[in-house]
């Protein structure tokens, strides 16, 4: 990869449904439909910056800094306390490290049932179906016909001001990856 380039490479070409990003300052995770970000970053509200890997003086990314909350459907989750020290992110960490422990993050709420996931409901008015306990029922297909793929992103500066954070979330559009971390 050309070390000075930046590829064409974010959220306006990945293939998931659902985008989470770990924001470790603000103790928070953001989860909201892709395809909501990518409004997002069309709309042309939002100030293109640049972001930098540490050791590099080039920019090694440009995305938008969107507040979370101007992301429709944008949900924050509060986490315990003792999770967050479990995982003990650091700023000085690789982005593989950071990365590693957001996924580790998502994995745990996924398998704890934390972890909301958007979908379009039927709501039933049959009376016999109620008493069977059937008020609302997620068609197949509401979400996606295939698996449902997730984005987790360490945005570890990002969240909400009030919570330490730096108002946005940086939904990256650009890349390119001199110390190749993945």
């Amino acid at each position: 990869m050309n070390q000075g380039k930046l590829y064409n490479y974010g959220i306006q070409n990945e293939e998931s449904d659902i985008r989470v990003h770990v924001c470790p300052i603000a103790k928070r995770v953001y989860v909201y439909p892709t395809a909501c970000g990518l409004a997002a970053v069309k709309s042309g509200k939002h100030p293109k910056k640049s972001g930098y890997q540490k050791g590099f003086n080039l920019p090694t990314a440009t995305g938008y800094l969107v507040p979370p909350f101007q992301i429709k459907r944008c949900v924050s989750i509060k986490m315990r306390d003792s999770v967050w020290a479990s995982l003990n992110f650091k700023e000085n960490e690789t982005t593989i490290q950071k990365g590693t422990k957001a996924e580790r993050l998502v994995e745990g709420m996924i398998l704890n049932g934390l972890l909301p996931i958007p979908a379009l409901t039927k709501k039933i008015s049959r009376k016999d179906l109620q008493i069977k306990g059937q008020d609302i029922i997620i068609p197949s297909g509401a979400i996606t016909q295939t698996d449902i793929r997730i984005q987790v992103k360490c945005d570890f500066p990002g969240g909400e001001k009030s919570l330490g954070g730096t108002g946005n979330l940086f939904l990256q559009v650009q890349e390119r990856n001199p110390g190749n971390c993945h």
